[in-house]
């Protein structure tokens, strides 16, 4: 599923009243209209949720090649959400605004669409690098698209399989019948001490949330946190 659902929902507001003096009353179109008006003032913030509104239609048309400028900028200010959105553009998200290239990003989310251009170009060992990056965050698709590549290769690694299905079964509200199968399979399969390497392999391989991952998750409330701090 494309990243876009995940990490832009949080862009989806309700339409107050134009009228109110407050950040927090401000239509998407008074808020691009605010964030175009700041624009010049050199905020990477503004710069980038500028750049935001531009790359998903909000409040505005969509204009990716003005929204790649404003990502740009921002990421020259050293933003990091925007070094991420131009490392992905360079990617290839939005074929012809700028040149294809390979790109790194920052959060569990980018991490698990950069394992899928890496599956793209048929690399699978990039792809299950940054697959694994994003499940030690808790990344369940990642967790998923990693435990696959590691089931299926050519030389699959059992006993991390195995821990990550005993892991998404966890995370899973409603596990599949076919992850149920698969750790089912395995344990006749894997030995006593297998199966105790795949217990000390969960117990450590949540790292938490980084810094970046928690910022990109503040959304549309740091937004209007933002707007409200520059009306004072």
């Amino acid at each position: 599923m494309r990243i876009t659902k995940y990490f832009f929902a949080f862009l989806t507001i309700t339409t107050i009243s134009l009228s109110s003096v407050h950040a927090e009353g401000l239509s998407k179109e008074a808020m691009f209209s605010r964030l175009s008006a700041l624009a010049p003032s050199g905020n990477a913030d503004i710069k980038y949720n500028l750049g935001m509104f531009l790359n998903n239609g909000i409040g505005t048309a969509r204009d990716n090649k003005t929204a790649y400028k404003y990502f740009t900028e921002a990421a020259e200010l050293g933003h990091e959400l925007a070094s991420y959105k131009v490392g992905y553009y360079l990617a290839g998200q939005f074929p012809g605004t700028v040149p294809v290239n390979e790109a790194e990003a920052g959060y569990d989310l980018a991490q698990f669409d950069v394992g899928m251009h890496f599956i793209k170009k048929r690399d699978l060992e990039n792809a299950n690098l940054w697959w694994e990056r994003a499940s030690r965050q808790g990344n369940m698709q990642a967790t998923l698209a990693y435990l696959y590549y590691l089931s299926k290769s050519a030389s699959p690694n059992e006993v991390t399989s195995y821990a990550l299905g005993l892991m998404l079964k966890e995370m899973m509200p409603d596990p599949t019948k076919e992850l149920l199968a698969h750790i089912a399979t395995l344990e006749t399969k894997l030995t006593t001490e297998q199966k105790s390497e795949a217990n000390t392999i969960r117990a450590s391989w949540f790292t938490g949330k980084t810094p970046l991952t928690l910022k990109a998750q503040e959304g549309i409330n740091a937004l209007l946190a933002l707007l409200a701090s520059l009306e004072r």
